[in-house]
């Protein structure tokens, strides 16, 4: 199969709720990296797996992880990883989820196994992807949560006007 490869991105349902661990995970981190590793996966998607040769930027994973694939990226002393599943028989990548630590340190053995439990959660079908309406749902939840910052930081500015003034 010739051409691009589709994105598609894990949804799970935890107590009724839709959760889309990637973009979660995205939300949460600077922009520098989050822009970075969306690139990689973008990169990556226009030769395939199989074809991208910079190990630095996305390789696959070992042990129980062996599945799949990460897209990484290093800011400082930070490491950030986006968790892949490329699916070759139907030209597919499923972001899974990421992850952020300190250079020279590894994450638990527990995070490793959620991560390969979401490769194969991926795998089920019909399968868990997002839909438009659980991105509208995310970007609402998120705008939400951008205006409620502002909103706390305009206070704070305004407190240490008073106490200035007092």
């Amino acid at each position: 199969m010739a051409g691009r490869w589709k994105v598609e991105w894990l949804v799970l349902t935890e107590g009724g709720e839709r959760i889309v661990p990637g973009l979660k995970f995205l939300s949460e981190i600077e922009t520098s990296p989050r822009l970075q590793l969306l690139r990689i996966v973008e990169a990556v998607c226009t030769v395939g797996p199989d074809q991208w040769r910079d190990q630095g930027t996305h390789c696959a994973m070992h042990s129980a992880c062996s599945h799949l694939h990460e897209a990484r990226d290093r800011q400082d002393q930070t490491l950030y990883r986006l968790y892949l599943r490329w699916q070759r028989d139907c030209q597919r990548v499923v972001i899974l989820d990421g992850g952020r630590k300190a250079n020279d340190t590894i994450l638990p053995t527990d995070f490793y196994k959620r991560i390969a439990a979401l490769g194969h959660e991926a795998e089920v079908d019909p399968s868990p992807f997002a839909t438009p309406d659980d991105m509208v749902q995310i970007a609402l939840h998120l705008a939400a949560r951008a205006a409620a910052a502002e909103k706390r930081a305009a206070a704070a500015e305004q407190d240490v006007d008073d106490l200035l003034r007092s």
